[in-house]
């Protein structure tokens, strides 16, 4: 497989597994040759070699049938990016927001107007604590 910057991969080894991230650097030749950016709680840059890694497309379908791991309902977007591929990188009320307007009609068509009301809670209680802080 060849790795080139930006592309997204999970990682299959070592205290990230499962982790996902983005390749920032390839070193053909190098006994680590592909450097990651790890997203995660902590972000940091890791060196992996081609069987540490799996690329994303490849790892995830893109109507995955695994409900706790991949549900269906957060990776139907392209290129097997799922909600909390960048989700985890807001704070809990902007992140929650997202993921319910990513689901809403996904998960149930009987609970899209339920998602939608969710998301908009979230929102508000965002604004509420901006507002707060000020």
């Amino acid at each position: 497989m060849n790795y080139t910057i930006d592309d997204k991969v999970i990682i299959l080894v070592g205290e990230n597994k499962g982790k996902r991230g983005r390749v920032v650097s390839v070193n053909a030749g190098a006994s680590y040759p592909i450097y990651v950016k790890v997203y995660g709680s902590v972000v940091r840059y890791v060196w992996y070699k081609e069987t540490e890694i799996r690329p994303v497309s490849v790892v995830i379908p893109e109507k995955s049938t695994d409900s706790v791991n991949h549900p269906g309902h957060y990776t139907w977007l392209p290129n097997g990016l799922e909600v909390i591929d960048f989700t985890e990188h807001m704070n809990f009320n902007r992140g929650n927001a997202v993921k319910y307007l990513a689901r809403a009609g996904r998960k149930s068509k009987a609970t899209e107007l339920e998602d939608l009301k969710k998301a908009r809670w979230y929102i508000d209680r965002e604004i509420s604590r901006m507002e707060n802080t000020k």
